[in-house]
């Protein structure tokens, strides 16, 4: 071989190396204006990204909330479908390397009746144009969300790395409430932002709230719940009451599920609620927010009557009742939005309502048969587990899939609620294969077992 090859370029090829940088520099400056600055860093951001695909997946499910942050407003291209192409790209990755699983029939079921449900039901909808856009991400972004687990998730390791994301991303959307209160409550991202910030920020609560006794330094046991407190706080100056309740109920399935196998989880679970109930009355909230609480609390019907969701489940069961067999079409209850509400509320605010009046009870009740086996699924396992750390772990996943199940009884549409289609999806690997994922790999094999 000439030795020569191996010389660095001399002053010629160097000068020509950095004409060729600062034409694809200034090209991209043409091209993307101002946005250019950020190309670096988000070619950064990515690469870390696919080394992580958990934190890849969170970030998927919920930048929606930081969509009106200057940074990404900037960029030239939609955040959500990009993060959605490099997850899909770290899929296919995984699959043609063989180091995936294949999905579970509870889950692969109800996902294909649904998908297609969605599309025969383009044939007879009035509103073709919403009803195109709802079934294109179904079977895009939303499908995507509910199958990734099962490719990316490989173990215990992962779904600590989801965990901590979670948090992350909980705290950052805290704060960022905190900072930007308008119209008598927190509204990071504009009031249409508020239920999706707000559970966001609970799911943190409820991370910090069961994690926070896996934890082996004291100190960070301890912060743990007093992070969760904050969160809470927060959740509650944001005014949506949905997540509250969700979290609450959560917590409590969690809880009776796992108290006679490992009560001191209950104690730690009851100290953090009586410190929340004790200092709740001292903490500021914003003005509108304290009103739609005291008001929820008081008189819980007349909270949700007042709001309208009670019209929209009416007028879901009606329609159910009408069309039992094909509903009314996909994106059909958008018809009935401004008169019901004096508002755009496309879909009913229930996931079970909404599918079983847009495209009928099929679809609706093969989901609701999947939710409960696997539920069925989830508390078998987690009580034939013996080993109290990793059925603690086990737990932290039933309490994330149970939140997101309660939440889409309150509010958004069968794409809106992503994170209940990751976390069914995650819970359904996690019912099939509960010792892959939890075995804590630090242990000896023999232990682990």
């Amino acid at each position: 071989m000439n030795a020569t090859v191996l010389r660095p370029p001399g002053a010629v090829g160097a000068s020509v190396l950095a004409a060729g940088l600062a034409a694809l520099s200034a090209g991209a400056a043409v091209a993307l204006g101002p946005a250019a600055l950020v190309l670096p860093f988000a070619l950064v951001a990515v690469a870390w990204l696919l080394r992580h695909p958990p934190v890849l997946l969170a970030a998927f499910l919920h930048v929606g909330i930081f969509k009106g942050e200057a940074v990404l407003r900037a960029l030239p291209f939609d955040i959500t479908a990009a993060l959605g192409l490099l997850l899909a790209g770290v899929c296919v990755h995984r699959i043609l390397e063989v180091r995936s699983r294949a999905p579970a029939l509870g889950l692969a079921a109800p996902v294909l009746i649904i998908g297609v449900a969605l599309a025969l039901g383009l044939l007879w909808t009035p509103v073709s144009d919403y009803g195109t856009e709802k079934a294109a991400k179904f079977l895009t972004l939303t499908l995507l969300s509910a199958v990734s687990p099962f490719v990316i998730v490989e173990g215990r390791r992962d779904l600590v790395e989801l965990l901590l994301a979670l948090v992350g991303l909980a705290l950052i959307a805290g704060v960022g409430s905190v900072v930007t209160e308008s119209t008598g409550r927190y509204e990071f991202g504009g009031r249409d932002n508020t239920i999706l910030t707000s559970r966001l920020i609970c799911l943190g609560a409820l991370v910090l709230v069961l994690g926070s006794g896996l934890l082996r330094s004291r100190a960070m046991r301890m912060a743990g719940p007093a992070l969760a407190l904050g969160l809470v706080a927060v959740a509650a100056g944001v005014g949506s009451r949905g997540p509250l309740l969700s979290l609450v109920l959560a917590l409590l399935c969690v809880t009776a599920a796992s108290v006679a196998r490992s009560p001191r989880q209950l104690l730690g679970i009851l100290l953090v609620v009586a410190a929340g109930v004790a200092v709740f009355p001292f903490v500021s909230l914003p003005e509108t927010s304290r009103d739609r609480l005291e008001r929820t609390v008081q008189n819980p019907y007349a909270s949700v009557d007042e709001d309208g969701r009670s019209l929209l489940y009416d007028k879901a069961l009606e329609l159910t009742a009408e069309h039992p067999f094909r509903g009314i079409g996909t994106g059909g209850f958008f018809l009935y939005s401004y008169v019901l509400a004096d508002q755009e509320e496309r879909y009913p605010h229930n996931v079970f309502l909404e599918l079983s009046s847009e495209v009928g009870l099929v679809p609706a009740v093969a989901l609701a048969l999947s939710v409960l086996s696997l539920l069925i699924a989830l508390f078998s396992r987690a009580w034939a587990i013996r080993e109290d750390r990793e059925r603690r772990f086990f737990l932290i996943f039933v309490g994330l899939f149970l939140f997101n199940l309660f939440a889409v009884q309150f509010s958004g549409d069968i794409n809106d609620n992503r994170t209940f289609w990751a976390m069914f999806g995650l819970a359904w690997l996690l019912a099939l294969h509960p010792s892959a994922m939890i075995s804590d790999n630090r242990k000896p094999a023999a232990a682990a077992r």
